[in-house]
Order: structure tokens, then sequence, then C-alpha cells
């Protein structure tokens, strides 16, 4: 009979509400060069700081139409990497240099060497710290692809609705025909 493995403990001084257990992928952080200070920080139970541009750039959409988004990228199966809920609005981390030239009207590219508050990854809504929580929670090295995030946002922006899989998106399909 095995044993039960005991979990490791990701925080050494843990200040938060609960313990925050596993172990931490951090493939999409170690190219900013500061895994160390936001360890540290999240070791206290603070929120840690990681520049744009190194690893990942930064696209801010509205929270209202993060989620939509979310659900779209995942539904055409595209890149996804993390996006983090933000007091202004939500955060979506896209691979190097595919938000170059970004001029989407409703949403922002941060600057290079923007500092990004970052929550520890178990901050999934509706836990926040800092106003903070992961939509989609960091894991392995995997972002979100520029050119997919511009096309979902286009098509929620326009009010195009996603069919239903199944019976039912054959009925409506049916009907828009009519």
């Amino acid at each position: 009979m095995n044993p039960t493995p005991t979990p490791t403990l990701t925080h050494t001084a843990a200040d938060l509400p609960d313990l925050i257990l596993g172990p931490l992928e951090l493939g999409w952080l170690r190219p900013t060069g500061r895994v160390p200070d936001v360890l540290r920080a999240w070791g206290h139970g603070a929120l840690g700081e990681a520049p744009t541009g190194l690893a990942w750039d930064v696209v801010r959409l509205p929270t209202g139409i993060a989620y939509e988004t979310v659900r779209r990228l995942r539904a055409a199966r595209a890149p996804l990497g993390p996006v983090l809920v933000t007091p202004l609005g939500a955060a979506f981390l896209l691979a190097p240099g595919s938000a170059d030239g970004w001029h989407v009207p409703g949403s922002t590219r941060l600057p290079d060497r923007t500092l990004v508050p970052l929550p520890h990854p178990d901050y999934t809504d509706p836990r926040h710290l800092g106003g903070r929580s992961w939509i989609v929670r960091p894991t392995g090295t995997q972002l979100t692809d520029g050119p997919a995030l511009r096309d979902a946002l286009g098509a929620v922006q326009e009010g195009r609705f996603m069919l239903p899989a199944g019976p039912l998106a054959l009925l409506l399909a049916h009907r828009s025909q009519d």
C-alpha cells in the first residue's frame, strides 16, 4: 500500500486565510527574472510584481467582456494563457511580440516594462488578493496568442453569439435560414 504523498507548502510564511498547498509551475514567470522577488512576496501573502515585455505582453480588456472572450478562445481551441482580473479590467498575458501594433478599441496594450502586480496562482475567482484573481490560472509556459485574442474580442464586441453544440445548434441554424 502506497502512502498518500504529503503536499508541499508553497509559502514559507503563509499570511493567508488558508494555506496554499501544491507545487508551483513557474515557466510563465521565469523569463521575467523576478522569480525570487515574486516568491518572497507570495510567501508573505502579498502581490508579487513582474514587468511586461520580457516574458509576455499584456492586453487589458473590460472585465465585463473578458469572460466571454475566454470562452470564445477555449471554444476555438486557441492558445490561452493566464488571465488576471484587476481593479482596472482583465489582463491577458500574451506571447511576446504578439501584441505589437495592438490597436483594438475598448482594449489597451500595456507598455513594456510596466510592473504588473500578481497574486499567487491559487488566487482564482472568487478568492482575491489586492482586488486581483486569476480567471485562467498560470501553468507551465502557455500564453495567449495575440491574433486569436483580437479575433475573439472582435466577435464579442460585434455581439456575435456562439451557437451551442448538439441538436439545439442544428435547430437554431435551420431557423436562421428561414
